[in-house]
Formats: C-alpha cells, structure tokens, sequence
C-alpha cells in the first residue's frame, strides 16, 4: 500500500455509543515527510449498524480504534480495503527491533479468549516486511464483538518502514480470496456472524481545515447525508479485489489512459497508475521535476482536471485532490500527489476516497460511488 508518512497526534476527545454506533472525534497536529510505497503480497502459503470514527495522517492515513482479547487491549490500526489480513505487534517481539517496541503490543497471556494457532507468516511491503505467527482471540470494534478472528502476531516490523508511524497494526477489509489460508477474514467473519444484517460498508473521508481532519467509517449501511446525488454502482471488475473498471482517463480533450482495472485502497495514501499514464499525464500537467518531486504551478485555477470514467461516469479529480503543498528549502511548492507504479491496474487511494464516497458491497459484488460532502 502507498503511505505519506506524516508526523501525527492525534487525542481521542470523547466516544458514545448509541444503537451499536461509535462516534470518535479526532484532533491532530501534522508534518510532512517524504512518502514510502507499501505494496502488500501474502507469502502464507434494516439490521444493526455499527460506525467507527478515523484518524488521519495529512488526510492522506486514516485509522480508528479496536480492541483485541479478554480483556480488552486497546490498538490504532489502519483499516485497509486493499488487503484481507489483520496483524498487530506482539508482545513477543524482540526488544532489539525499535519499529515494534515503540507500538502498543498484544499479549496472549492476558486474554482468557486466545487460541493459539503457530502458523507462520511474511508479509512483504515496498518500503519494509512484517513477519511473525497466527493467533485467534477476539476483536472489538464500535460496540460490538467478533469472536474467533484469525490474525497476526507479528514478531518484527521493519524499522524504516513502520518506526515512526502511530498506527500499531492493521484490519483487512479485502474479500476473502485475498486471505491467509484457511482463515475466515475480518469482513466475511463479522457478516458471517451476523453482526449486520448487510454484508455491506462504506468509507467517508473528510478534509475540513489544518486543525480538523477526520472520516467514517461505517459498517453495515449507508449514510445519505455523507454524498450527493445517487451512488453510482458498478460491478466488481476482479473477483479477488475490491477493484472496477476504469474505461478512459482524459486530462482536458487528451487521452492519457485507456480500458484498465482500478483497485480502492484505503490503505493507499495517493493515487498510483500505471508508468506510461503517469508520464502521459506529466506532459498534459507540464510537470517539472524538483528535487525528486514532480512539482506544479500552486495556481491551482488554472491547472486542468483528471477525468476518470468509471461505468460510463466522469469522476473528475481538480488540482484541489491531486496537489500537495509543501515546504521544501524555506519555498512552498505544489507536488503531484499521483505516483507511477510497474503494473497494469491503477491504485485509488485516499487521494481519490476523500472526494468521494464509496460503498462497498459484499453480497451484490458491486462498489457504490458518490461525491462526498466535504463539510458533513
């Protein structure tokens, strides 16, 4: 998955629950650093609802609250469309690895509810590897709770990669095709577990002001006042993925893009395309590169808009979603917030989910978009 690494501190003001929702209110304070790709592969061979406030990075890393165990220990993890696993520290882990200290751990030895199960696992990223074994315990999330999960201890975290981030671990909200071996997921399992009556949820990521950056994340409906219009559904493209066909991308009259795959990956931080749609789109930008950026006019009125037709629909992202803004040598520059990848499918990450709302539909096969309200 693709991360912008940002210093961030967030306080958790206050939480409520009220018909199995969970509301948190976020605070932070950002920095900008430079950003790492996290791209992740498995080497292993009218019901309830329930609503999860989520923390941000820039607005580019969104995470939210569980608790693993019994009692509970409490996590910060990254929920992530683009995977199906779910992973934290361990307790075990040796004092020697800093990425993993530095993290609240999960300790078995604590929980009446752990079952051991020893598999081993690696998870492999651009910018760094997770590596450790499966355990089962329960996981507790906006009022309620998911017994029998499957998940990762994981043993080390490799430090350049995960040192300095505040997020402990990670739930996969990927389908099952993506899992562990003869494990049952996060998603499947809770709607298996007839924890909502929908096998159905949706992302809202919001970007208000410096001071105030936030999202929801909401499991088992729709929230009507987080978009505008009717949702625009399509047809899961991949059977594996939560992905959808894009038909053309355009910048303007010009053609940068043709009939590919894009996946929606909240555990992406910008949006990645292909290598020849990225320099395609560098041209039809007039991008320049600086000091590894590739850096635009800040005018941001007269740069033009990336059409993305999904299903017969224009989903435009404005130079408002796809610049940056930062200081680089005591200058502010204005920096693509879109990054080449060696693979023929595009990457839609928080860049792409902050504008619009999406719902994602487990029984019907189907992804659900809308443009979301920025101020709700």
């Amino acid at each position: 998955m693709l991360r912008t690494l940002f210093f961030l501190f967030a306080v958790l003001n206050t939480t409520f629950a009220t018909r199995q929702m969970l509301k948190v209110p976020l605070y932070v304070r950002q920095k900008l650093n430079r950003s790492e790709l996290f791209l992740a592969r498995n080497e292993t061979k009218e019901g309830d609802t329930f609503r999860m406030a989520l923390q941000t990075h820039k607005n580019l890393e969104y995470y939210g609250t569980i608790s693993m165990g019994t009692p509970r220990q409490n996590f910060s993890v990254i929920f992530d469309t683009g995977s199906s696993n779910t992973w934290l520290p361990s307790i075990n882990c040796p004092k020697s690895n800093s990425a993993c200290q530095n993290h609240r751990r999960y300790d078995s030895t604590r929980s009446s509810s752990y079952i051991p199960d020893g598999r081993n696992f690696t998870l492999r990223y651009g910018s760094g590897r997770v590596v450790g074994y499966l355990s089962r315990d329960t996981l507790h999330l906006a009022g309620a709770d998911l017994p029998g999960l499957i998940f990762g201890e994981s043993l080390f975290l490799q430090h350049f990669a995960f040192n300095s981030v505040r997020f402990d671990g990670l739930v996969g909200l990927g389908l099952g095709a993506l899992a562990w071996p003869n494990t049952t997921p996060f998603l499947e399992l809770m709607c298996t577990k007839r924890l909502i009556e929908e096998c159905i949820f949706s992302v809202y990521l919001r970007q208000q002001s410096d001071d105030f950056l936030g999202g929801e994340l909401l499991f088992g409906g729709i929230d009507q006042l987080k978009f505008q219009g009717n949702l625009h559904y399509v047809p899961i493209s991949l059977s594996n993925s939560w992905s959808l066909e894009i038909t053309i991308t355009t910048v303007e009259t010009k053609q940068i893009g043709g009939r590919i795959n894009g996946i929606l990956d909240t555990g992406t931080s910008l949006v990645l395309m292909p290598q020849e749609t990225y320099d395609n789109l560098i041209k039809a930008l007039s991008a320049k590169l600086q000091d590894g950026y590739n850096v635009l006019t800040c005018r941001r009125e007269s740069l033009p808009d990336i059409n993305i037709v999904i299903g017969g629909k224009v989903f435009p992202l404005t130079s408002n979603d796809y610049l940056i803004e930062l200081t680089l040598n005591r200058k502010k520059i204005c920096v693509l917030a879109i990054a080449p990848i060696k693979m023929n499918f595009w990457v839609l990450g928080d860049i792409f989910l902050v504008r619009y709302y999406t719902v994602y539909d487990a029984t019907n096969k189907r992804i659900g978009l809308a443009k979301a309200v920025r101020s709700a």
